[in-house]
Formats: structure tokens, sequence, C-alpha cells
């Protein structure tokens, strides 16, 4: 089957810091140039005799089929993200980024070094949400066979000369910063909540089940800033702070089964369970939040003084 293009939906003329020129051309001969490459070798792919096709000549059509398709992939991940203001909405990718980073300015200072580290050569710096280690990586990928294995792309930052030199020449950074500032940071935590998602199928629980199973730990891991306003927690539930998931987690110790909540049930609950269960200790979260479980008239009590 023949791949489609993904338009560019943003007008390349309103693209602060690269130029209509650059943006347009990057697209039309890097990205569409790869898809045209992708579909011509999968054609070949298709009349081939497999089965009396030299290993070499094999091997080397798949091989070039995966550069071909992987660059497809990671220039839509570009392009996608640009025509934004550069600034990382509060919600569960920044809880995630500050969880996995310290901070969403040294995750910014982690994936900006690793850019610049590619000038004036090639490759992509990546921020991805590995499935393996249920949390946000940056990672180098030197040509497009480099891909981090079951992890889902979030960001791709192009670093081929191509991207950036009719605009910037040899000043990279330059580049970078320009990128960075033109950043669509909702369309990344869309990503991400997809990725989140479906890495959680089967771990949701219902309020109703919660309660029946009794001998659970509930876990509130609302943003700190929505559980101080908020007045109020499940009954029974201990707070964490799902920003320093990483130090608690440490030190987290839990012989029963976990069932953690945030307000609706989304990528901070969802992201806590599976890194708790990636660290071996069996999790769930509480469908629909403490919003579900307030709507099912269950026991709330009052936070305790201090907590706020």
């Amino acid at each position: 089957m023949e791949l489609m293009a993904k338009p560019f939906l943003v007008d390349s003329e309103r693209i602060s810091g690269l130029s209509g020129l650059l943006v347009r051309s990057h697209y039309d001969n890097n990205y569409l140039g790869a898809l045209a490459r992708l579909n011509t070798i999968r054609k070949k792919l298709e009349e081939s005799r497999w089965e009396s096709t030299p290993a070499f000549l094999l091997i080397g059509a798949k091989r070039e089929e995966l550069l071909a398709a992987n660059s497809v992939f990671l220039h839509e991940a570009y392009f996608e993200v640009l025509g934004g203001d550069g600034a990382v909405p509060a919600g569960g990718l920044s809880v995630a980024l500050e969880r996995d980073f310290g901070s969403v300015d040294q995750w910014r200072a982690e994936f900006t070094s690793l850019a610049r580290a590619m000038s004036g050569g090639s490759g992509w710096a990546i921020l991805a949400w590995s499935s393996r280690e249920a949390r946000l990586v940056n990672h180098w990928a030197g040509d497009h066979t480099q891909l981090l294995a079951g992890a889902s792309t979030l960001l791709a930052l192009d670093m081929y000369e191509h991207a950036y030199h009719m605009d910037f020449g040899a000043k990279a950074a330059a580049y970078i910063d320009a990128f960075m500032a033109e950043i669509q940071w909702d369309v990344i935590a869309s990503r991400y909540a997809r990725a989140i998602d479906e890495a959680s199928l089967g771990l949701g629980i219902q309020a109703s089940e919660a309660v029946a199973e009794g001998a659970i730990a509930l876990l509130d891991v609302r943003r700190r800033p929505v559980f101080s306003l908020s007045g109020e927690r499940i009954a029974g539930s201990e707070w964490q702070d799902p920003a320093q998931a990483t130090e608690w987690m440490r030190n987290f110790d839990n012989s029963g089964s976990v069932v953690v909540y945030c307000v609706h049930g989304r990528e901070v609950s969802q992201g806590i369970a599976l890194a708790l269960n990636a660290r071996g200790i069996p999790a769930r979260y509480l469908v629909g939040g403490i919003e579900a479980w307030r709507e099912a008239g269950l026991a709330m009590a009052p936070l305790a003084p201090g907590l706020s």
C-alpha cells in the first residue's frame, strides 16, 4: 500500500525564527523525498521473488526500507510540532519531565546539549517515552536505524545540515534555539497521553472494585498545587508528589496492591502506576480519579494540617 504524505498544516511563513524557504525546502525535498523513496522501495519489494532473491540484495533492500521509513516518520514528528510558543503546559507531561529529569529546565538543557553535540554532523535528538522503563528519555540517533526499541517518539529535532544550513550556515546552536521556541507542546502532550494510555491498558480499576478489594494502599499523586488547593483527599490515602517520584520510589515499600489516583485518572496516575510496575511493585490507577470516587459517594477526608 502506498503511504500518503501528511500535510504541513502551519503556514511556513508564520514560523518565527525559521524562514518559509527553509521550512518548505526541508518538507518538499527531505520529507517528501524520503516518502517517495519509501514507496519505491516497497513497490520493488512487492514485485520481488523472495525465495530466489540473493540474501545480500534482500538485506540491503530491507535496510533501505527501514532508513526511508524512519526518515519519513521522524520528519513527520518534526513538522507536526512547529508553530507553537515553546511553553510546556502544566499537566501529565510536565510532571513526567520533572520526575525523570529533575525539572523542565534540566530536561531542556540536556536535550539541547545533545543536539548541539551533533553540530556539523548529522542525526536526530529525540525525546521518547520508554515503555520498558516507564520513563522519558533523551536519546541520540546517528542515522535512521538507531531508534530506541519499544519507545514512542515524542519530540524529534533534525540535526542534519539540510534542516538549518540555508538559514543559519554553521550556526547550529542558533537553529536549535529557534526550533525550541517554536514547539507546539500541546501536540507532544497528546503524543505522551496516547502512549501512556496504550501502555496502561488493563491497569485501570473502578472505584467500586477498589472498595471491594479492601486491603489496598491508596496513593494520592495529584500535582502539588492541585493537591494543596483541594482541601480533601480519599479517606485512608497517602499523598506523594508525582514530580518527585524517582526519589520516593527508591524507598517505597508495600507488600500488597497499590492503587494510585490523580484528579481524572489520566496521565499523572497512569504514569506513576506504570513506573511502580516497572520497579516490580504491582500498581493500578483509579479510573476517573478522585472525581469518580467523589461522584460514587465514597469516603473522603479533609487534608491533615500541614499537608496543604
